[in-house]
Formats: C-alpha cells, structure tokens, sequence
C-alpha cells in the first residue's frame, strides 16, 4: 500500500495536488513569510526542488535554481516553470555546484532531511555551508515528532515516504557547528491538516 501510495506521489501532479490539500505547500509559503526576507537575496538553490511549484512564489528578480535526481519533476518543472531566471537541473547537490551556477544567498531544504540518513544530512549541511555566500542561509523544513502529539499528525510523520523523521533534538544534533547563527522553530499551527514541522534557518556569519 505505501509502495502504491508512493509510485502516486511521485508523479508531479499529484504530489502537488496532495501537498495542497493538506495545506503543506501552503505551510511553507508561512515558513517564508515567517523567517526569510526575499528582498536581501538574488540567488537560491532549491535541493529536493520537487515538480517547481514553489519557485511561482519566489519573486521574479531572483535567481533560481532547483534540484532533484526525479527526471520527471525536472521535464515537469522545466516545461511549466522554466526560463531565465528559473532553471531546474537532474543532479545531486555538493560544493561544485557553486562552479556551475556561483554561490547562493539562499539555500531551501524543504522536506528533505527526513529523507536522509544522519551522515547523508550532515555532509549535505557541511556542502552547503561552504557553497554559501557570506550572510548567506540555509532554510529546512521538515516533519518533527513531538510528545503529546496529534494521533493524526503522529501517523502521517510514522508513515511518511521518508524513513528518517526525527524529534527536534534529533535534528539539531546535525547541524554543523560551522554555522554562525542556528535559530530552530517547532510549529504545529501551519497546515490543514495536523502536522508538526520543524524549521531551521542556519545562517553564515559573515
């Protein structure tokens, strides 16, 4: 059944029309609104960027570029989204990317780190750190398991596509010491749907 359930998501249009319903596209808009200043940046790479809906929200002066290895999501986000300033590209992100595409003011993780393993989140952290321009910031944003938690909430987080959902010390005990600024933010009023996120903006000092 999860099998089938994901072979669904994984087709463009309906991982959107489900992050929709659910509220969750719209919780990290909040999560945007909430912690970042679009009006400070000029580029940002986009990890795990998904089918690009996002990138319609991002105002149009800045430089976009997103990534997946989901060859789908790419012809997808490329076809409806793709221009100038919007650029979608099947790779893995590490510290060359900043050779091909310069360095970012902002870095978006979103929905990402659940998906990975310990030693996959902190050498992703460490690569973006160093990709980074000075000032620049990384924003997660994922799900978290908290006590007391909706029995709602508490199964979608239990039966998410990604194997790794942590509690918010998991995620912090991750995050590289390099960066000079760590805020982290555990909110459970962002979606339709019960759901605990968990948001971290770590910030390079200059």
């Amino acid at each position: 059944m999860l099998q089938r359930w994901a072979n669904v998501l994984s087709r463009p249009e309906f991982y959107h029309a489900y992050q929709s319903f659910g509220g969750f596209f719209q919780a990290r808009l909040k999560a945007f609104g909430d912690y970042l200043d679009f009006t400070t940046i000029h580029r940002i790479f986009d990890i795990g960027c998904g089918p690009g809906h996002i990138s319609a929200k991002i105002p149009p002066s800045v430089d976009y570029i997103g990534f997946d290895s989901d060859e789908r999501y790419i012809q997808f986000a490329n076809a409806r989204f793709g221009g100038p300033k919007r650029r979608f590209v099947k790779r893995l992100f590490d510290q060359t990317a900043a050779d091909d595409f310069g360095h970012p003011d902002l870095i978006m993780l979103n929905g990402l780190l659940h998906h990975l393993d310990d030693g996959a989140v902190r050498t992703l952290l460490l690569d973006a750190f160093n990709v980074l321009a000075p000032g620049g910031v990384v924003f997660t944003l994922d799900g978290c398991f908290v006590e007391r938690q909706n029995p709602i909430g508490r199964y979608l987080l239990k039966n998410d596509r990604g194997e790794f959902v942590r509690t918010e010390q998991g995620y912090r005990a991750l995050i590289p010491s390099e960066f000079g600024k760590i805020d982290v933010y555990v909110r459970s009023n962002m979606s339709r749907v019960p759901y605990t996120f968990i948001i971290n903006r770590l910030e390079k000092l200059r």
